[in-house]
Order: structure tokens, then C-alpha cells, then sequence
């Protein structure tokens, strides 16, 4: 059995356990800063937004719930499921579609287009992040922007260091107690991080179901990102750090905003 985006398959009805406190704590603040950005770096307002990689709907759902027209888009049926689940149990009208981001045929149709929760380094060659950029720039329409974040990749080699783990931490679901114990490895030169992640849901009857997760990312500097986005013909690019706008290079922040305008 393939360990490759396990918890977005097989253990997709756990997602929203192990990520609760992101969703309830991190999202609404995160939301409001790409507000700001919207404001900020937009040249049309921003009305309908396509959320690439919208994962159970998290991000999706509460830009929904703040009056935008949005479509989810995610790579796995499973996650995506969910997703709808919630929308209809939340009253919240959201199109969510299956499909990879890197060949989406949108024509200026959006506003803006987001990616978040380290989505972006799932692209894992230079090549496959060109793809997918060529693909927002075509969905976007002139003035719009597309927001994306991932974690810093200076800021994991020199705080997490070239191993980091393992990390071993817990939740609650019902009567279930999930462990998890996170594995990282970042190969500092290519910035290729290996995440791996053993998941034991113990049940209460003392049986234990366990998985692997074993994902390949590739982490990309601001510089970077920069250069992609001038090579497929944004009109603007700038990368802001741990959710502030400042014109400063993010060098010592947790994590990287990349905002690219057509």
C-alpha cells in the first residue's frame, strides 16, 4: 500500500481531528491577513476566488462564510467529501471540484486564487511549480492575485535543524486517541523535505490501527518564488512573513506568503 498522501486517502475522515486547532484558531486569523492582502495588492476587487487544494474546506469554508463566491479544488475525492459535508451542514452554497491544480483549464475567471497549509510545496520539481503557476495566471483575471504559504525554508534549517524528530503528540476523537509521531528531514541544498509520519488510532477496545505517511516536499526560498512568478509573467510578486505585510525580505519568518498579482 502506497504511504504517499495517506492522510489526505485513507485517514481523510481524521484530518479535521489532527488539525483541529489550526481550523478553529489559525484559519480565521490567516483569512483575515488575505483579506488585507486582497485589499492591498489586488487591482480589482475580489469577489470570486478559486481555493486550490481546499483539503476538507477549512480556508474555503470561511471565505464562503464572509460573503465570497468560491470553488474548492483538491486532488482527492476523499478529502473533498468531507468538504461538501460540511458546506451543506454549514449552509454555505461552495462548488468543490476534483482535479489536479497543475492542469486546470480556467480562462480569467476568478478574482483571486488561494493555496494555503503548505500546499505549494507539494510541487515538487521547478518544473511542476512552473505548471502550476501557469495554470493560476490563466484562471486569474487581469488585476487579480493569487496567495499561497508555505513554511520557511530558511527558518527549518536553522531552527529544526537538518533532522528534526521525532515529534510525538496526540488528540482526542471520541473514544479514540490518535498518536502521531512527525519525522522531518530537509536536504539543504535541493530544500527537498521529507516528512514522514507514523498514526496510530487506538481504539477503545485496545486495538490499534496504524499507517505511514511518507510525503516528498520541496520548500522554496522568497527568491525563489519570486523568480518563478517573473518567469511565467506576473505583473507583480512579493512574499510576506508569518502573516504581516512588510516590505521587509522574510528571511527569519516561520512561514512564507507568497502574493503574485497579473
Amino acid at each position: 500500500m502506497s504511504t504517499e498522501h495517506v492522510l489526505y486517502t485513507a485517514l481523510a475522515e481524521y484530518y479535521d481531528v489532527i488539525y483541529r486547532e489550526y481550523l478553529e484558531r489559525i484559519v480565521p486569523r490567516m483569512i483575515d491577513f488575505v483579506e488585507e492582502v486582497f485589499r492591498r495588492d489586488a487591482k480589482r476587487p475580489v469577489r470570486r476566488i478559486l481555493d486550490i487544494a481546499c483539503g476538507t474546506g477549512g480556508p474555503t469554508l470561511e471565505l464562503a462564510r464572509r460573503g465570497y463566491s468560491v470553488v474548492g479544488l483538491d486532488l482527492h475525492e476523499e478529502m473533498l467529501r468531507i468538504a461538501r459535508e460540511k458546506a451543506k451542514r454549514l449552509g454555505l452554497s461552495v462548488e468543490f471540484m476534483q482535479g489536479d491544480a497543475r492542469e486546470m483549464e480556467f480562462e480569467e475567471e476568478f478574482d483571486a486564487v488561494t493555496m494555503f497549509f503548505s500546499s505549494l510545496p507539494y510541487m515538487t520539481t521547478w518544473d511542476d511549480l512552473i505548471k502550476l503557476l501557469k495554470a493560476v495566471y490563466r484562471a486569474l483575471k487581469p488585476g487579480g492575485v493569487f496567495v499561497a504559504d508555505e513554511t520557511n525554508p530558511y527558518y527549518m534549517a536553522r531552527v529544526l535543524g537538518r533532522h528534526a524528530g521525532p515529534v510525538v503528540w496526540d488528540v482526542r476523537h471520541g473514544e479514540e486517541t490518535i498518536v502521531l509521531i512527525d519525522f522531518k528531514e530537509l536536504e539543504d541544498v535541493t530544500g527537498v523535505l521529507w516528512f514522514k509520519r507514523l498514526i496510530l488510532i487506538l481504539k477503545p477496545d485496545g486495538s490499534v490501527r496504524a499507517h505511514l505517511m511518507s510525503d516528498k516536499l520541496r520548500s522554496y526560498t522568497a527568491q525563489e518564488l519570486k523568480l518563478a512568478c517573473k518567469e511565467v509573467g506576473f505583473e507583480f510578486c512579493r512574499v510576506y512573513g508569518d502573516m504581516r505585510v512588510t516590505e521587509e525580505e522574510p528571511t527569519s519568518a516561520r512561514r512564507l506568503f507568497l502574493v503574485a498579482r497579473k
